[in-house]
């Protein structure tokens, strides 16, 4: 090789090695010309300054997107905005969907393995060991960072329910921006209903065990996040705790035991509710929460947290850990502990409670272990469940309290915010169902929001069973 030769070579990779270090610097570089642009601006007020495109950088801003690819699982490689896998054994096409489907923007395993199967050599199921797999809609190389998104504050909360089924259904997502527009600004999903279905992919030890995500709806869980934070929700993600139907059923230990018979409490009855005492069975639920809350929610929100009313009362036998404690000192001991453990990984606790006890009585606290100045030293919010149909008839003096919305609304709500003694956030959960209700209408809707603006309470929840909101929906366009 001629020296002419050597040097142009030696040129040509000292440009190119020179146009990959800029490349690699510029964005670093360009954040620290804005904060020292930044700076002067704030100091010296020079807000009004003339220029071109000065924008005013914080540091925490550049906190708001991650690398998507900082850490990919083996066999994954990702070169030139495209992801690919070659993998060092067989493998099959569900396993491979199951791990690949949080790096893509699909929301539903069965389209990834379509996609997959449609492109690449997929023979019966199975990924041959050394087969390269290109996988298509790979996310971009940065994504939101949900945790830092969060704002670190309850906003009154206009909200709704949804199963899990419907937040992992494949039009969930397209319904975003239509009840942002509405005046929805949360979504409350959930994650473990009293089936006892884990509706994600979760990591907490019971739920691989027992396979308790085997029917799971929600397949690609960060997404889900991403889009609820992307279209200004505040993102509620509920736990049915002890009413938990796969649980019981995969684990014979946290089942409720007969005191006359030592065998399984109320053998034979549709709710099979685990054993509120065990802290096998508390420990669970905690490290579900506590789950849900690294992955970016703003709250979690405990259901069932109480004790079964109904059954024979007096043939229980709950596991002691112990102690000889009381339903009601049993619920706050395990409150205290989930508190402290969500809030510590960034998200709020909110606890739903039967509706009743807000008229304070003893037969429901006992039964029930729910005494509310008790809960509101464990939660951040609290969500009486006030819909007025189910109150007993001639409850509070009225015949068919389904009929009276506003009263039990706005009764219920005060009782409560005296109860908590101002200590939480009052929050109720609202009637968006016509049953036992003469005349459900949008009306009926207005008149229970009208209520829980009245009685001081933060915001209201709408629930309905089929996630059906179109009186709520109408309601709220009426009264823009």
């Amino acid at each position: 090789m001629s020296e002419r030769l050597k040097y142009f070579s030696l040129a040509g990779v000292t440009v190119l090695v020179s146009i990959f270090i800029f490349a690699a610097a510029f964005t670093g570089l360009v954040y620290l010309k804005d904060c020292v642009k930044s700076f002067f601006i704030r100091t010296f007020s020079l807000y009004e300054s003339p220029g071109d495109g000065i924008t005013i950088i914080r540091a925490g801003n550049y906190r708001q997107y991650i690398k998507t690819y900082s850490s990919l699982p083996e066999g994954y490689f990702h070169f030139a905005n495209m992801l690919f896998y070659k993998g060092r054994k067989n493998t099959t096409l569900n396993e491979f969907a199951l791990t690949t489907i949080e790096l893509t923007d699909y929301y539903k395993l069965y389209r990834l393995k379509q996609d997959v199967s449609s492109k690449n050599r997929v023979n019966q199921g199975i990924i041959n060991s050394g087969e390269l797999v290109q996988i298509n809609n790979s996310l971009p190389p940065f994504v939101m960072d949900v945790i830092a998104a969060r704002t670190g504050n309850i906003p009154f909360t206009k909200g709704l329910y949804f199963s899990g089924d419907s937040a992992g259904g494949e039009s969930f997502l397209a319904k975003l921006p239509a009840l942002k527009s509405a005046g929805i600004n949360a979504i409350v999903f959930d994650v473990k209903d009293v089936t006892g279905i884990v509706h994600i992919k979760s990591k907490v030890k019971e739920v691989v065990d027992f396979n308790l995500s085997r029917q799971g709806a929600i397949d690609n869980f960060p997404k889900l996040i991403r889009a609820l934070r992307e279209n200004g929700m505040y993102i509620i993600a509920r736990i049915a705790v002890f009413r938990d139907h796969l649980l019981w059923v995969s684990d014979a230990s946290s089942r409720i035991k007969s005191k006359s018979t030592g065998r399984d409490w109320n053998h034979g009855s549709h709710e099979l509710w685990c054993d509120p005492a065990s802290k096998k069975v508390q420990d669970y639920n905690i490290a579900l929460a506590v789950e849900l809350a690294n992955a970016g929610v703003d709250e979690v929100q405990y259901d069932y947290i109480r004790f079964p009313t109904n059954g024979d009362q007096h043939d229980i036998q709950f596991t002691s850990n112990g102690t000889k404690s009381g339903r009601v000192d049993i619920i706050s001991g395990f409150l205290k502990k989930a508190h402290g453990e969500i809030n510590r990984a960034g998200a709020f606790f909110s606890l739903d409670v039967f509706g009743v006890v807000a008229w304070s009585k003893d037969v429901d606290i006992n039964s029930t272990g729910q005494k509310i100045d008790m809960l509101t030293k464990h939660c951040d919010v609290l969500s009486p469940m006030l819909y007025p149909s189910h109150f007993n008839d001639n409850f509070d003096g009225y015949k068919n309290p389904g009929d009276h919305p506003y009263h039990f609304i706005a009764a219920g709500c005060r009782k409560m915010i005296e109860l908590s003694g101002g200590k939480v956030l009052i929050r109720p959960w609202l009637q968006a169902f016509g049953w036992r209700v003469s005349r459900f209408n949008a009306d009926y809707i207005t008149k229970q929001v009208k209520a829980s603006n009245d009685s001081g309470a933060y915001g209201y929840l709408f629930w309905n069973a089929s996630n059906k909101y179109s009186q709520v929906l109408q309601s709220m366009g009426d009264s823009r």
